[in-house]
């Protein structure tokens, strides 16, 4: 019995590890992006029911707030998954 548990408990316990390194290597990726357009005071929140999310398979949704070069604080949803770029969308609002 206790050989049942453990096959699927190790594969969980994976799972959520790779999940966590990739949400700070695409956290690294969208801050490096971000600071090259010249944002500022960048803040990156995981956001997994953004808009478009539903068909998307294999890609990870993030809600970046920021302030461009002219000081305005603004906000844009972007996707990214492992093997792709950052694609964002158009301005959260």
């Amino acid at each position: 019995m206790d050989g049942d548990i453990i096959v699927p408990l190790v594969i969980a316990v994976v799972f959520v590890g790779v999940r966590v390194f990739l949400h700070f290597k695409d956290k690294d990726r969208i801050l490096a992006v971000a600071q090259q357009k010249g944002w500022q005071d960048i803040t990156i929140s995981w956001a997994p029911f953004a808009p478009g999310w539903f068909f998307e398979k294999g890609e990870r949704h993030y809600l970046v707030s920021y302030r461009d070069r002219n000081g305005k604080r603004c906000q844009q949803y972007c996707k990214t998954s492992l093997l792709t770029g950052i694609f964002w969308r158009d301005s959260a609002g």
